[in-house]
């Protein structure tokens, strides 16, 4: 299986940083620990730089410790959104984590848009699989004028490509849904779940990774959110 990584960003301007238990989570992947300092729009990055690195770098380090194999990157910013993009793509990550932390994976939630990025999707969620005893769900959903079938033959491809990494077939459910909106299926699943994998969006700075859609939905999630990145 290909070595695939994963980029965490984690705000480092406050005194108390996050414990990061998913960073245990995600040892079958090379995580890319982007540690990010919030600049205000009157401020200069290199200020605040000469000011707090010394402390922002402890954090980071603090936050990475113990947890195996972590390229730690530590940026002052305007503009949150689009270094996390340039840092997932300097870096070549596979997929980016949002806000959120857990300590156990036992139940993970695929939601896929589309067949746009399937096998790269796949890939990620094979290898979350196989570093956990974890099951998972690969959701699609349906507008009320689409053939379901389509969603049907979508499913099926997916399970198959997961199949094909060696993933026991009691570990893998699908559910077909019929909903207008995707969005408010994904809400009113994911309580039942540890993590919800989802793919990105068309590229534009911003909504390279993220995108309005799922801007919108991330901002909703109680989940953490694994966004993985398209392949170009």
């Amino acid at each position: 299986m290909e070595e695939l990584s994963i980029l965490v960003p984690v705000d480092v301007s406050s005194p108390e940083p996050p414990r990061l238990d998913v960073l245990d989570v995600l040892r079958p992947f090379d995580v890319v620990l982007l540690g990010y300092f919030p600049v205000p729009d009157q401020a200069e990055p290199a200020m605040l730089k000469h000011e707090y690195e010394d402390e922002s770098a402890a954090r980071l380090d603090e936050m990475a410790a113990g947890r195996g194999e972590v390229t730690e990157v530590l940026v002052f910013t305007h503009d949150r959104d689009a270094t996390v993009d340039r840092v997932a793509a300097d870096y070549g990550c596979d997929a980016v984590l949002t806000a959120g932390d857990i300590d156990h994976l036992e139940r993970i939630l695929v939601a896929l848009r589309s067949d746009v990025n399937v096998p790269h999707i796949v890939s990620v969620v094979a290898n979350l699989l196989r570093g956990s005893d974890a099951s998972v769900t690969v959701l699609h959903a349906v507008g009320e004028d689409t053939e379901p079938s389509q969603g049907e033959s979508l499913l099926q491809s997916a399970i198959e490509r997961i199949l094909d990494y060696g993933i026991e077939e009691r570990r893998i459910d699908r559910q077909l849904v019929t909903d207008a909106d995707p969005r408010e299926t994904i809400l009113d699943l994911e309580a039942d779940y540890d993590l919800v994998v989802l793919g990105e969006t068309e590229p534009t700075l911003r909504e390279r990774i993220i995108g309005a859609f799922l801007s919108s939905l991330i901002d909703e999630l109680d989940r953490p959110a694994l966004i993985v990145r398209g392949i170009e």
